[in-house]
């Protein structure tokens, strides 16, 4: 069955979430291990050795993922793509 554009924006939405928690846990790990204050910044390339694959994610809608510190959750430029608290 096709998807409706409504279900599939919800899908990647789902997903872009998904790729935020996954960033987040990276960077919780990261700062663990290199025992990194909470106002730290990871790169990108810093995370990906925590990441599945190796890869960072992209947003399948293609907005831009900002890291942020490790105490702040990272975002995504396209609208709708929050992490919940």
């Amino acid at each position: 069955g096709e998807m409706t554009p409504e279900a599939l924006t919800k899908a990647k939405t789902a997903m872009c979430i998904g790729f935020l928690r996954m960033i987040n846990a990276a960077k919780q790990q990261w700062a663990l291990d290199q025992g990194k204050p909470a106002n730290a910044v990871p790169t990108r390339e810093e995370l990906i050795p925590y990441l599945k694959s190796n890869i960072f994610p992209p947003c399948p809608e293609g907005g831009t993922y900002t890291i942020n510190s490790v105490s702040a959750p990272p975002t995504c430029s396209h609208p709708g793509h929050v992490l919940p608290p």
